[in-house]
């Protein structure tokens, strides 16, 4: 059977066609799995931070617990990277970046993954020792408020609260031993950016009363 030219190239152009559009169909969307996962927040000092919210975008995921941890589902499609925005208690600074998840899944019987952020302390507790020779039972002040007391020996121990750089003020309250010198006493000293033991000391002098003036008495002499 003898074919005409035109008509092969006819059949050679629909074949073209016919491959072109199946390959420019668009590709099926991808199927939305689940994935779960745990995060765990620390402080710098390693310690477990409750109260930290894990959001996407205005979402909120979920808040880690008194452990510090929290277990949370993302949605999406296998290879997808979600971006995760992690706040912290008012008494920690949040970390800068969000903290980037990619969607993978696990092999059969293995946990959800698990992921670490970590929650700077702002506030730090710094333990004062403080010895004060001559000064026993004496009112330690802070801001005019009493925080702690020297015992018999003049020994006391405080336990503050206190920002990283803070200038503390302690003043060693005499009022009610107005022979010991210096009178009221302020020591300072400032904070590092952790938890810390200070020692600082104070010696006080007792001032001595003046002498007894003695008045002589004259004695009567009898004729």
């Amino acid at each position: 059977m003898i074919v005409h030219p035109l008509i092969r190239v006819l059949l050679a152009t629909l074949a073209v066609c016919a491959c072109s559009s199946k390959t420019d169909e668009p590709a099926a969307p991808a199927r939305a799995l689940n994935f779960p996962i745990s995060i765990s927040a620390r402080s710098d000092g390693q310690t477990p931070v409750p109260g930290v919210a894990i959001s996407l975008g205005k979402q909120l995921l979920g808040t880690t617990d008194g452990s510090g941890s929290a277990s949370v589902t993302l949605h999406g499609a296998e290879g997808d990277t979600l971006a995760l925005n992690v706040k912290c208690p008012a008494a920690y600074a949040s970390p800068e970046r969000p903290l980037v998840v990619g969607l993978r899944q696990l092999g059969d019987g293995s946990t959800r993954a698990r992921f670490e952020v970590e929650c700077f302390s702002l506030v730090h507790s710094v333990v004062v020792g403080i010895r004060a020779d001559n000064g026993p039972h004496l009112p330690i002040l802070r801001l005019k408020s009493v925080v702690g007391q020297t015992d018999e020996q003049g020994v006391a121990h405080v336990l503050l609260q206190a920002a990283a750089n803070e200038q503390i003020a302690l003043t060693l309250d005499t009022s009610r031993n107005p022979s010991l010198l210096p009178q009221s006493p302020t020591l300072d000293f400032a904070t590092r950016d952790s938890d810390e033991f200070l020692l600082v000391t104070q010696k006080f002098t007792v001032k001595q009363a003046p002498p007894r003036r003695v008045v002589a008495r004259a004695i009567p002499t009898h004729l």
